[in-house]
């Protein structure tokens, strides 16, 4: 029979802990306890006096709340990553905990909002993924393309693109070079979601990765999590996103038109107004037949000599070149809920019970980003008129109908 607070919830426990990077051996040190406290507690086998909770709760900064909160559930699915051998796996559970949160937010938005639909099924590999050609994935980007009105031409704003099919695109800043993008699909909710690290990322990279993370929701829907996990097959499975990605952003009829002549210097020139980068055009060149395997090399050689190789080092990788671009859908849905009305959003954060800088981080994105965004005002019938505002975003607004319950 367990003791202490009645509605505490392990299962909450071990996602805090997760997400602060910490092993059970060392959240009960910082606590004063054993390692295998902590593990009865998560377990539901013990539950924790309220002094104890006010401990665990200040070292770990989550509000008591949180702790009492019922878990949301949701059916295990693969989570598709890039630099996946690189990275530690604590890393990616603290990053996979942050997903499960933006998904459990986006349940609670859905209640009151109408997300736009998701657009994808019929576009879907749903064959073994090890039958796929280069050539069946130049062709679905390209169905891709024409079906959501793409055309040949370069794409204004890819994570808009992806939203404006439903899929939430999420901007997370963790630091760290070995987390690029990451993709899950929800059983739940029937729902793909997207998430991009824009630590020291340039423009041209995030686009790349979003339209990476796009390859696998369309090219990879029946792969299992052991094949993920699977160091050959992983490596196959990035391969084809890889392509699908450089056939998405700069497809093959438009490439062969532009790109005339094959030099750093005309990549470059290309760069801004494809928003891709030059070493991505190299490999998509290659990819393509234009030059072959030494010339590739000899290609990011000569980057490398002109200093262009590494983080945030190619023409036009600063922000002020090359904005980032900004999800929107996640943040709208917020707005459209809750306007400007502080008490209601304070309401909002509240019930939520994460840090109110974790739900800031996934529907607005990094707090500096927040800060420097305009501010869009959407309708809801309960808070009177609509307030126009000048939106200085360019693209197609993402739709949203209010269902906010009276």
């Amino acid at each position: 029979m367990t003791i202490g607070v009645p509605t505490f919830c392990g299962a909450r426990l071990a996602q805090a802990r997760i997400a602060r990077g910490l092993t059970k051996k060392s959240l009960a040190e910082l606590i004063g306890i054993t390692g295998t406290q902590i593990a009865r507690y998560e377990s539901g086998q013990d539950n924790p006096q309220i002094e104890r909770l006010d401990i665990i709760s200040e070292k770990l900064n989550f509000p008591v709340s949180f702790f009492q909160k019922p878990n949301w559930k949701d059916a295990d699915s693969p989570i598709f990553w890039r630099s996946q051998a690189a990275e530690t796996k604590m890393a990616r559970e603290m990053t996979e905990q942050r997903l499960d949160w933006l998904k459990e937010i986006f349940d609670y938005l859905e209640s009151d909002v109408e997300f736009p639909r998701l657009e994808i099924s019929e576009l879907q590999f749903h064959d073994d993924f090890r039958l796929l050609t280069p050539n069946k994935i130049e062709a679905l980007a390209e169905k891709a393309r024409a079906r959501w009105g793409l055309r040949e031409l370069p794409i204004p704003d890819v994570t808009l693109a992806l939203e404006n099919v439903g899929i939430p695109v999420v901007h997370l800043d963790i630091p760290s070079d070995k987390q690029d993008g990451f993709c899950c699909w929800s059983e739940r909710l029937q729902r793909m979601f997207v998430g991009v690290n824009v630590y020291n990322v340039s423009c041209a990279r995030a686009r790349f990765d979003v339209a990476h993370e796009l390859g696998h929701a369309l090219l990879h829907q029946n792969v299992t999590d052991a094949q993920v996990r699977d160091k050959a097959l992983h490596k196959v499975l990035e391969t084809q996103a890889h392509r699908f990605a450089g056939a998405f952003l700069f497809p093959r009829d438009a490439f062969y038109k532009e790109v005339e002549y094959t030099s750093l210097d005309y990549f470059c020139n290309l760069k801004r107004r494809w928003g891709m980068s030059i070493g991505a055009m190299i490999y998509r060149a290659f990819d393509l037949g234009l030059i072959d395997k030494n010339e590739c090399s000899n290609y990011y050689r000569n980057m490398t000599r002109r200093g262009w190789k590494g983080v945030l080092r190619e023409p036009f990788d600063d922000p002020k070149s090359m904005p980032l671009e900004k999800p929107r859908m996640l943040k709208r849905a917020f707005e459209a809920c809750f306007g400007s009305n502080k008490s209601s959003q304070a309401a909002f954060f509240a019930e939520m019970a994460f840090p109110e800088s974790e739900v800031r981080q996934i529907l607005f994105g990094s707090s500096e980003e927040e800060k420097q965004g305009e501010v869009i005002e959407f309708h809801n019938p309960n808070l009177g008129p609509a307030i126009k505002l000048k939106d200085l975003e360019t693209g197609t607004i993402v739709p949203f109908s209010s269902l906010r319950r009276n």
